[in-house]
């Protein structure tokens, strides 16, 4: 008999961004490798509701024809999108109920019980009062919460800090085991566990049909593509569209997000024509897009714990044959550095990151080089079909 798991994601299939490309290439790589799979998720939202209005996103045959079946959508009275942060609390907090009741109900058919997180409610729902289970549970950390939202100027509850720590600390030990997707991660959650923790560092990656090695563009041009939220440096990614526009360096900008209208509108006011922005695309195209590019970009707030990830979009840029110029530090500057796929400086300065940019573009035995040795890391680190056969040892082990 297969072994049963359910997956539980905020984000699925067909969303855009990393986190719902990853949870919907889990799912089918654990049905690939046998494993009876469902996912428990929410009906799609991200970036915005009304992109999925059609069915245009809806593209994957297969995972269309599990719809209802093993793919389960809870439907919310709430938005999870609405401008109203008490709405929005809410929004979780329903989600919370609608998750928790539904684990209680099903817990003991599945072998394993997958939650992930952002967001922090579904792994209190999942972990918290699961009383007697013969069921694996098993973390998935994405972002090291509550300190990434307290580290945006957004964030208006610090004085419940305390007590978000230590429902961290309980949801690490609630768990079986963890899987993270950066191994800096690991240092923080075993210091708040306290316990002798198995973790397992699963990074975003791609299949092998999914890696590209496309020609690139005749004249040397960068790309950003994703989110531009409270995350992201609005301001200084402005900057950066101002500087290469200066200097006759073609970007192309392909995004979304709470604060992707200040940055288009920054380009219009600025007339930056050399600077062209995109609206959102299906993965397949996006991903030929930046395969055509030379650099990508990647920017995020200059604070620690923003500083330690890795963004998706750096695996994808990497695994299409695109090298990396990124502000970011910690294990993605460790990759970056040894595998020789870019440049990475911390709390890098609009100028730094413009200057890594142009060095790329005069020096075209270091493209080259960061181009052929993107192939090595893409094989070494980012392909699922291996990553993925280390995840399925690492949660059959017994606890």
């Amino acid at each position: 008999m297969n072994k049963k798991i359910l997956i539980i994601t905020q984000n699925f299939y067909p969303e855009l961004g990393s986190a719902a490309n990853r949870m919907k290439h889990l799912y089918k790589q654990f049905k690939l490798n046998g494993y009876e799979t469902y996912v428990l998720t929410t009906e799609p939202s991200y970036p915005t509701k009304e992109l999925f209005d059609d069915n245009r996103y809806f593209d994957d045959e297969t995972l269309n024809k599990d719809e209802g079946k093993h793919i389960l959508r809870l439907k919310m009275s709430l938005e999870k999108q609405h401008t109203s942060m008490i709405v929005r609390l809410l929004y979780y907090l329903e989600q919370m109920y609608r998750v928790r009741k539904y684990v209680n109900k099903h817990k003991h058919q599945f072998n394993y019980i997958y939650v992930t997180s952002p967001n922090i409610f579904l792994p209190w729902a999942t972990l918290f009062f699961k009383g007697k289970s013969k069921s694996t549970y098993i973390l998935e950390i994405r972002d090291l919460w509550p300190d990434s939202v307290a580290g945006l100027k957004q964030f208006k509850f610090r004085k419940l800090m305390p007590i978000l720590k230590w429902l961290e600390k309980k949801m690490y030990q609630a768990a079986d085991k963890i899987v993270v997707n950066n191994d800096s991660f690991k240092h923080e959650i075993k210091k708040l566990s306290h316990k002798s923790k198995e973790i397992f560092n699963l990074p975003n990656a791609l299949t092998q049909e999914e890696q590209l090695d496309e020609p690139k563009k005749s004249m040397f041009s960068v790309i950003y593509t994703g989110n531009i939220g409270y995350a992201q440096n609005v301001d200084e990614l402005i900057d950066i569209a101002k500087g290469l526009h200066e200097k006759n360096i073609p970007m192309t900008a392909i995004v979304y997000g709470v604060q992707a209208p200040k940055f288009r509108e920054a380009i219009d006011k600025h007339q930056l024509s050399s600077i062209k922005v995109m609206s959102p695309m299906k993965r397949d195209k996006c991903m030929q897009v930046i395969s055509h590019h030379h650099i990508a970009l990647s920017i995020l707030q200059n604070e620690e714990v923003f500083l330690n990830v890795m963004p998706g979009k750096i695996v994808d840029a990497i695994s299409v044959g695109t090298p990396v110029v990124t502000n970011l530090g910690g294990f993605t500057k460790e990759l970056i550095d040894t595998y020789k796929v870019g440049t990475a400086i911390k709390n890098g300065s609009v100028n730094d990151i413009i200057k890594a940019i142009e060095e790329y573009k005069t020096n075209h035995d270091a493209l080259n080089q960061a181009i052929t040795q993107s192939r090595t890391l893409r094989h070494d680190y980012f392909t699922w079909e291996r990553n993925m056969s280390k995840l399925i040892k690492f949660i059959e082990e017994d606890v």
